[in-house]
């Protein structure tokens, strides 16, 4: 710990005759030739404990304002000079100012007590340690800040201490808290030095593009007063408005939040380039949609985690927040932090950085966590207190409470508890009647346009069919449907209360409704009556589709898409796809027949067990759909008639067979990429796209990686990485950069296969599919033998352990 160092005892300091005015100390810092952004930073050190003495004066205080003022206006008054206090201290002790000079002296190594008193010294350090640069950002981001530029320097003996330090800040900042009944940052906003977002907003709003996408006041979107809510909380999607506001989810959850009356929930988005950058050079924290409230004033700021090449994005949000990056170094008034959706299936690589994941269905646990917490707050427990209580929920994973320990290979050996009250394993959440779970019908409608910008209903949720490749498929089991007369109820009201000229049934299988055909048999004409068109994704293209496709696309058939996912029958029955080539060719060729003139051709690059035959059966297939065509209008045809083969790359992900697969190499995907172009380059007609490589490396990283690559996240974050899943914004030599920073290995996780007996990172969590059964997938698909789509009969998932499953066996039970 420092000692002090008092250049003036007590006596001396008696025999002041006098403190330095304002006036004086703008004189010195003058006289000095003290460089401007030092002389700002002073004053907002100055303003932040003035205000904070202030304040303890009325609550019985008595400290000395005029010392307060005087030293913490010249105590960096020597800034640019080595040993800055010293010499600050003799400056002032020169002019008899004894009392300012010990403070100066010391304000670089102070520690703070929450024994006894507080000093003037304690507060002018107080005001230095929330104030970055000129503004105040408070003191978990402030000791962040610190913590960053010793890690940066690899020190960590001095990141010891600063962490040290850190604490006894934290502490002696909640001991202020305590004695004046309110948080610091609230103090600072009432006195003014936290600015109001919407003081600046007006006139940053002229200079951005689409400023729609921060102004809120949509139409069906919600307006509460926060003071009034007893929680108040943000639902953050870490991309742009445009993509955010199509996440169905978000409509759902933000709907059910708003219903109860003591919780407001707002939005938060990403914000596009042009307004990042001007939030960061007016110094305006980031903001929720609705009342532009700073982010870092939440109780609760919720992530929603849809791919993992958002992740830096979430960081990028929590930086513009002022909000501390990693959870260890969040206290006090710090929102706790949250994230949902299928990438919490495998929490740690973010493990350090978010407080508290939910995993499983978000319509119940989400209400019920949201409701603990504001009764905790009611309470004034604290923050460990709370997370001891939220960890016995069904659904909740708090990884502070569980510790991995690894192997010398690099492999985890084991991971221990550290609260002896966590669970063992993490069960899934699980809604399982969808009827029950209310859906939104007054969803919010945008000012601009985003890229679903229509209605869009939920008809079931997850999936028979089980693709080896496809978490979705597995992660949202069982299938849960609604009733039809509840779609059409939620379609009609939806409809009405947003004036949308679309309508889109939503599912991972749309066709699969056992319904499907009374269903569309209602909404096509009550569509067709009211100009709405009827989109249906995901169709399996049998004759009644057929039939519907050609109502509801009569007359813009510009493009139908069929999903083969690989090239030959072989890996197809390895990727347990159960489609066959006559499925494939027999859509093409009614597709054809009626008036289609451009297909979509989606496959699947890099699946384990994949030669280059199948790459070869890839280029057949198109071969043949040209063709068809050729055949079918050999007498002349109307317009002109193409093909797209679009690959994507193989992403093995958790709680799916292929999760202990490597993925290919990026040299490898390149030599694939170049021969599947070589081959179909003589085909006229068609065009080839595939997906970008380094991404598709980084989010196999990701998707499968452990809590050691927090720290590789960071890094890439500090290197400038954000919005990473965009083209134009990737920034692949930072990545790079960060995975040599921190000397982890990117292969060790994306292309080794793991053994069935490795502790995988996410073994805490139970997605009620047997481990078992994704063992057995896998060694059929060595051998290519598939499994049937579960509607035929149960194929022992897992899933009957937990739930009842009402779809499986169904094609059996409507025969009887």
């Amino acid at each position: 710990m420092f000692e002090e160092i008092n250049v003036y005892d007590e006596n001396q300091i008696k025999l002041q005759k006098s403190h330095p005015t304002r006036s004086e100390c703008l004189k010195l810092l003058e006289d000095y030739k003290t460089p401007e952004h030092v002389k700002r930073h002073c004053f907002s050190v100055t303003a932040v404990a003035y205000a904070v003495g202030r304040e303890l004066n009325k609550n019985g205080w008595n400290l000395n304002l005029e010392v307060i003022e005087g030293a913490g206006l010249i105590h960096d008054i020597a800034r640019v000079d080595d040993k800055h206090w010293e010499v600050g201290a003799r400056i002032a002790g020169e002019l008899g100012y004894y009392h300012e000079a010990n403070i100066i002296m010391n304000h670089m190594f102070h520690d703070f007590s929450t024994d006894g008193g507080i000093t003037e010294l304690d507060l002018v350090c107080l005001g230095d340690r929330v104030v970055k640069e000129d503004r105040f950002v408070g003191l978990p981001a402030r000791m962040e800040y610190i913590k960053n530029k010793a890690r940066a320097f690899g020190n960590a003996e001095n990141l010891k201490r600063i962490e040290e330090k850190a604490r006894d800040a934290f502490a002696f900042a909640q001991k202020i808290e305590s004695i004046i009944g309110m948080s610091i940052r609230q103090l600072m906003k009432r006195e003014g030095i936290v600015k109001n977002v919407t003081e600046k907003l007006d006139s940053m709003l002229k200079k951005v593009e689409k400023p729609a996408r921060y102004t809120g006041g949509e139409l069906n979107s919600v307006v509460k007063n926060p003071a009034e809510a007893e929680l108040h909380m943000g639902f953050a999607f870490p991309d742009t408005y445009e993509i955010g506001m199509s996440y169905m989810g978000m409509q759902i959850l933000y709907n059910l939040l708003n219903k109860e009356e003591n919780i407001y929930c707002e939005r938060i988005f990403s914000p596009n380039s042009d307004m990042e950058k001007l939030l960061r050079e007016e110094e305006v924290e980031l903001f929720t949609i609705e009342t532009k409230t700073p982010i870092s004033e939440l109780d609760i700021i919720g992530f929603t985690l849809q791919y993992e090449m958002s992740y830096t994005n979430i960081l990028n949000i929590l930086d513009l927040g002022n909000i501390p990056l990693r959870s260890e170094d969040r206290e006090t008034d710090c929102p706790l932090i949250v994230a949902g959706g299928p990438c919490a299936y495998n929490p740690e690589p973010l493990a350090d950085i978010i407080d508290v994941f939910q995993i499983g269905d978000g319509e119940e646990l989400m209400i019920e966590f949201a409701q603990m917490y504001a009764d905790a707050k009611r309470e004034g427990i604290t923050k460990r207190e709370f997370l001891e209580r939220a960890c016995k929920l069904k659904g909740i994973y708090v990884p502070s409470f569980y510790k991995p320990v690894y192997n010398e290979d690099g492999t985890i050996r084991e991971i221990i508890k550290l609260y002896e009250g966590a669970p063992d394993r993490v069960e899934r959440a699980l809604v399982e009647d969808l009827n029950k779970a209310e859906f939104p019908t007054k969803p919010i409608v945008p000012f601009v346009e985003t890229v679903h910008d229509r209605s869009v209903v939920e008809t079931f949720r997850g999936c028979t069919r089980g693709c080896r490749f496809c978490q979705a498929g597995m992660i949202y089991r069982p299938v849960r449907e609604r009733s039809k007369e509840e779609i059409i109820r939620i379609c009609k009201e939806q409809l009405a209360n947003t004036g949308h000229d679309e309508l889109t049934l939503l599912s991972l299988s749309t066709s699969d409704y056992s319904q499907f055909e009374p269903l569309v048999g209602v909404l096509m004409p009550y569509c067709k009556n009211h100009n709405v068109s009827l989109s249906l994704p995901s169709l399996r293209l049998d004759n009644f589709s057929f039939k519907v496709l050609q109502e509801i696309q009569e007359y813009r058939k510009s493009g139908l898409t069929f999903a083969p996912e690989a090239g030959t029958q072989r890996l197809r029955d390895v990727i347990n796809k159960n489609i066959t080539e006559k499925d494939i060719f027999d859509a093409v060729e009614q597709a054809i027949e009626l008036g289609w003139t451009h297909i979509k051709l989606y496959f699947m690059i890099g699946h384990p067990y994949e030669t280059y035959e199948d790459l070869d059966g890839i280029a057949d297939i198109a071969s043949r759909v040209i063709a068809i065509n050729k055949r079918l209008r050999a007498g002349g045809g109307a317009g002109r008639f193409s093909v797209t083969v679009s690959a994507s790359n193989f992403v093995p992900k958790p709680f799916t067979p292929f999760q202990w697969a490597p993925q290919d190499t990026a040299e490898s995907f390149v030599e694939k990429h170049n021969y599947l172009s070589s081959k179909l380059k003589p085909v006229k007609g068609v065009i080839f796209n595939y997906h970008d490589t380094e991404t598709s490396g980084l989010e196999a990283v990701f998707a499968r990686g452990d809590r050691r690559l927090g720290e590789v996240l960071i890094s890439a974050f500090h290197n400038g990485c954000k919005f990473d899943s965009w083209t134009e914004h990737f920034n692949f030599e930072g990545w790079k950069k960060a995975f040599e920073e921190t000397g982890i290995d990117p292969l060790f996780y994306s292309c080794r296969e793991r053994s069935y007996d490795e502790v995988l990172p996410w073994s805490l969590i139970d997605g009620y599919i047997s481990e078992e059964f994704l063992k057995s997938e896998n060694e059929k698909a060595k051998k290519a033998i598939t499994t049937p789509d579960c509607r035929h009969y149960c194929v022992g998932c897992g899933m009957n352990r937990h739930t009842t499953c009402t779809m499986g066996g169904y094609y059996g039970k409507i025969r009887d």
